[in-house]
């Protein structure tokens, strides 16, 4: 029974200590008027996968794609990006993935 519980208590700590470096959603776009764009969205993405990041969408309309980065060192991989995309003398942004609703009412979003 005791070794139960040790056992129960180790699960639990493993599951709190594998929470902390949940991964950050962003979204990554190049300005519109950029030539070679397609090279330097691949490079990106590449950039983004040798650092522990995954992409979780590429998009059509835009040049841009949705990635994944774990929080416990996304600061120093947007950085990189960053560096890199002024390296290559290119415009690109970065936002912080989150929900958006078009309307809200005095009680919240209108669903």
């Amino acid at each position: 029974m005791r070794l139960l519980s040790v056992f129960v208590v180790f699960l639990g700590a493993v599951a709190y200590a594998t929470s902390l470096d949940r991964a950050k959603s962003y979204i990554l776009t190049l300005e519109e008027d950029q030539e070679a764009w397609k090279g330097k969205l691949d490079d990106l993405k590449s950039l983004v996968k040798q650092t522990g990041g995954k992409i979780t969408h590429e998009y059509s309309l835009v040049k841009g794609f949705s990635m994944e980065i774990p929080s416990s060192h996304s600061t120093d991989v947007l950085e990189r990006l960053e560096k890199f995309a002024q390296k290559l003398k290119f415009k690109l942004n970065i936002e912080q993935d989150q929900e958006v609703h078009a309307m809200s009412g005095p009680n919240g979003p209108v669903h």
